[in-house]
């Protein structure tokens, strides 16, 4: 069982069915899937993907949250760590709401999900990707403290890809 993780603003919890509503809104948001999906995912066949992602108990290593505010429960997105395909790496990955962007929300959570990750999963490294169009995504990625590596071939497209191992994590943050 996942733990609940909280941050000055932000509680994140793990995810549940009763989340697959809220996910599913934003994830046909087109604001949302812009640099995700090449065309807007289905609704039904994304909400059974999600239905059984959440009941698998998906992802094997690692876990994904919903992020709520504190003192406001309610869907704000997700933050994670969970297999890259294919690749023997652990990725850290995020989506919220279009009313959350812009306020440290994706940051905040990214922090205190990464830090979970190396701290008490003790997983090394922790990398992450994104469209090379998406400069929000690759802002946060890089106040993670993730470093840019060559682009990479990963979910079918070049994604800009970045990595940080847990002993440099650990000494800039002891």
């Amino acid at each position: 069982m996942l733990p609940v993780l909280e941050t000055a603003r932000l509680r994140l919890r793990p995810r549940r069915l009763s989340d697959v509503a809220a996910n599913l809104a934003m994830d046909i948001d087109p604001a949302v899937h812009r640099y995700i999906y090449d065309q807007p995912p289905d609704p039904q066949a994304h909400r059974d993907r999600l239905e059984h992602l959440i009941a698998s108990g998906w992802p094997p290593l690692g876990g994904v949250w919903v992020v709520e505010w504190k003192g406001r429960p309610g869907f704000v997105g997700w933050c994670g760590l969970f297999p890259l395909e294919q690749s023997g790496y652990i990725e850290i990955g995020y989506r919220f709401v279009r009313d959350s962007w812009g306020k440290g929300v994706a940051t905040e959570a990214g922090r205190r999900v990464l830090d979970h990750g190396f701290r008490e999963l003790r997983l090394d490294p922790i990398v992450a990707v994104t469209h090379p169009d998406n400069r929000a995504s690759q802002s946060v990625i890089a106040k993670l403290g993730l470093r840019p590596q060559p682009d990479a071939l990963h979910y079918k497209r070049w994604l800009k890809f970045f990595r940080l191992d847990r002993d440099a994590y650990l000494t800039v943050r002891p």
